[in-house]
């Protein structure tokens, strides 16, 4: 810290004492000299002034660079507060733990500017600078009462490969704990990066350009749309979001949230005004994640509208050794679309206040794939 000092005032460093060497200009007062030392001492340093940093004009000392002189002590001495922390434990029953606050301290610089004048005129050779108490913004008491669960939700996948269950439980870990100040942004793909398998992400069935393929990262969507939901019914903003090309079957259609990096982000903003917490986990083929904030007299509901239902084609046959001779299977099983829109209803003291909507969406049918081993399909 001593370096701020003598940036503001080069000085030169003996026995622990600060001696000032910068003079000001000759012509704007004559330079008569005086033996006069003046000390201060601040939060247990002293500091030592002597001339030509302090010089006499008609009789009256005066310390050059006065405004300088106080901020460079002041910052040579400050000790900042520490703010309290919340410690994230998502798996946890009880997800938070804290860390206290630290108060700092300062001088205070008016009264130490006041007393270095008041030592000049009266010749007094030394000073002690007032300290003052520097309280930490973020408290423990702020901090839980901002751990008030908001918003929960949860999807299923009990059905789902060991690869994407994998996908899911790595996505939830990078998700949970993480903290939002007011006005923050959230980004999906900036908190959960890249899917590689160098990350540890597996190789699972996505939704690309309106069919199943393999992809790396399969399963993240659905952590993306449980947050979704989580985040629609803590009432933050959400900024970004884009819907898949088929529906998917752990949400309703128009509350899913596809994301793919670099293309797709699910992206929301914390307009509660206090500092928001995420949690996730997974437990029992099952995704959990929560949002808590400031208690509020708000709630909301979400509501799912199927507009228009879109039927899927005939599906297609192909011949196949791979399965026995007069029996046939599904290689893609049919899937209607739909036209949809998405509501949010907003209550006050269980009162519905508004009704906004969200999205329109449009999921697109999907062909069946059947394999048969016969001269003739079966009726």
């Amino acid at each position: 810290m001593a370096k701020k000092i003598i940036k503001i005032m080069p000085a030169i460093i003996l026995a622990g004492l600060f001696i000032c060497v910068k003079p000001i200009s000759i012509n704007a007062y004559p330079l008569l000299g005086t033996n006069f030392v003046l000390k201060i001492k601040a939060m247990g340093k002293t500091y030592e002034f002597c001339y030509p940093e302090i010089d006499e004009y008609q009789g009256l000392l005066y310390l050059k660079n006065l405004e300088e002189v106080v901020d460079g002590i002041y910052y040579d001495t400050l000790q900042k507060p520490l703010d309290a922390k919340a410690i994230v434990e998502p798996e946890s029953e009880n997800p938070f733990k804290f860390s206290k606050e630290v108060n700092g301290k300062c001088i205070d610089k008016e009264d130490l500017t006041l007393k270095i004048q008041n030592a000049l005129i009266k010749r007094e050779p030394l000073i002690k600078a007032k300290e003052k108490s520097l309280k930490a913004d973020i408290t423990v008491e702020k901090l839980k009462k901002s751990t008030y669960r908001l918003a929960f939700f949860s999807t299923a996948y009990p059905y789902s490969s060991e690869e994407r269950k994998e996908n899911i439980s790595l996505c939830s870990k990078l998700i949970g704990g993480v903290t939002l100040m007011p006005y923050e942004t959230f980004s999906f793909n900036s908190i959960v990066g890249e899917r590689t398998e160098e990350r540890g992400f597996k190789s699972a069935k996505v939704i690309e350009k309106g069919k199943f393929v393999d992809g790396i990262g399969g399963g993240v969507c659905q952590v993306s749309s449980t947050l979704y939901n989580a985040v629609l019914l803590a009432g933050l903003k959400v900024v970004e979001r884009h819907s898949h090309s088929m529906l998917v079957s752990y949400v309703e259609p128009s509350f899913d949230a596809m994301v793919s990096y670099g293309y797709a982000d699910l992206k929301f903003v914390n307009t509660t005004g206090a500092i928001v917490f995420l949690t996730a986990h997974t437990k029992n083929d099952q995704i959990f994640i929560s949002v808590y904030g400031v208690k509020s007299d708000i709630n909301y509901k979400r509501v799912s509208v199927v507009k228009e239902i879109i039927e899927s084609g005939e599906s297609e046959r192909i011949k196949s050794d791979e399965v026995a001779v007069g029996e046939e299977k599904f290689l893609v099983y049919p899937k209607d679309g739909a036209v949809s829109e998405g509501y949010l209803e907003t209550y006050k003291n269980g009162v519905l206040i508004s009704t906004s909507k969200l999205s329109t969406d449009k999921y697109s049918a999907l062909n069946g794939v059947i394999l048969y081993n016969e001269n003739e399909p079966i009726s």
